[in-house]
This record gives C-alpha cells, sequence and structure tokens, in this order.
C-alpha cells in the first residue's frame, strides 16, 4: 500500500466538501487532477472510497473508515509545516 500526502488532502478534501469539484477549486487543481489522484488512492487500498451520485459524492463505509484518520494526517502535517 503506497498514498502520498496529495492523495489524502484530494479525499479528506472531497469527504469535507462532497464533491470533486468543489474539493478541486478548494485545491487550486483541476478535477481530473484531483480524479486521478482518488484514482491511484482507491487502487492502491484496493477499494472504492466514494459513492458517486452526479456531481455529489458520499463515503462508503471503507472511506469513513478511512476520513478520521486521513483529517488526523492532515492536521498534523500542518502543524509540522506550519
Amino acid at each position: 500500500m503506497s498514498m502520498t500526502l496529495a492523495q489524502i488532502r484530494a479525499f479528506e478534501a472531497i469527504a469535507r466538501l462532497g464533491s470533486f469539484q468543489a474539493a478541486s477549486r478548494e485545491l487550486g487543481l483541476t478535477p481530473p487532477s484531483v480524479s486521478q489522484r482518488i484514482r491511484e488512492l482507491e487502487t492502491s487500498l484496493d477499494t472504492r472510497l466514494f459513492i458517486r451520485q452526479g456531481p455529489r459524492v458520499s463515503l462508503t463505509a471503507e472511506g469513513h473508515a478511512l476520513v478520521d484518520h486521513a483529517r488526523r494526517l492532515m492536521d498534523d502535517a500542518t502543524s509540522i509545516v506550519g
């Protein structure tokens, strides 16, 4: 299993905001770039993290299991970087 901070950041933003589009705006990335990060993360974990419902998404059970860890990781990364 190999994850990057960029993938976790994208995952956390999508989970919090409820859409790939909103996450891409917040992260300053194109929607295809955000989608690619999530595809790579899902491949790495061998599981789907989101249920796609048009422009809106919701977390799968596996996504719910990961989201708290992702938020802690993002908080830790923020406190390290400043």
